[in-house]
């Protein structure tokens, strides 16, 4: 009777017999009460994805075309502007990308949740300060050069054109992003990690 009352809305199980029932069916008392929980939808997560994907892939089209372009610019003009702007900010960016990308498509297939321990919130934070922090210094930088580029009209002569940059700074960013190798040691990882942004999960 008690059974037949359960089936028919009637009346309820109190707090032990559902733990009884729970134990019998193996299961948890949650799923007697609430049901079995509905998968959450991971359509963001395959959006995510899609504009990653996007992503890379005009700044795979942006290197393809332009470096040959740059390349031409320097042998005709004598001048590495749009060298040293596709160096010290397309290809970091690139690499940033494909690092997220990878890090997303890797999630998506293999159901990876975000980690939001404390080392891994230091972690991120730490990369993400110094990639900001070199994005600040990148930019006005690219700028300078494609304008002193844009107006040598013909001459190679940088002398007659000022640069609104200090000195000190054209030179730091001459060396990380000219001299100091290894482009992908730092920026692939760095994209792998910012993937992994705190507070986030599946």
């Amino acid at each position: 009777q008690n059974v037949s009352n359960y089936e028919n809305g009637k009346s309820n199980p109190d707090i032990d017999m559902l733990v009884k029932i729970a134990e019998i069916l193996e299961t948890d008392v949650n799923v007697l009460i609430f049901g079995i929980p509905v998968p959450p939808s991971r359509k963001k997560e395959y959006r995510n994805l899609v504009c990653g994907v996007l992503i890379f892939l005009i700044l795979t089209f942006l290197l393809w075309r332009l470096k040959p372009m740059a390349e031409k610019w320097r042998d005709k003009m004598f001048d590495l502007g749009p060298m040293f702007a596709i160096h010290v900010f397309l290809r970091p960016a690139f690499y940033l990308a494909f690092g997220w990308m990878l890090m997303q498509a890797i999630s998506v297939i293999w159901s990876i949740k975000r980690q939001n321990g404390r080392v891994m919130r230091i972690v991120y934070y730490a990369v993400f300060a110094a990639v900001f922090l070199y994005m600040i210094l990148a930019v006005p930088f690219c700028i300078e050069r494609l304008f002193v580029s844009s107006q040598l009209r013909g001459s190679a002569d940088h002398s007659s054109i000022p640069a609104f940059l200090p000195d000190i700074w054209n030179s730091v960013l001459i060396y990380i992003g000219w001299y100091l190798p290894g482009f992908p040691l730092f920026f692939l990882p760095a994209g792998l990690i910012l993937w992994n942004r705190p507070g986030q999960s599946k």
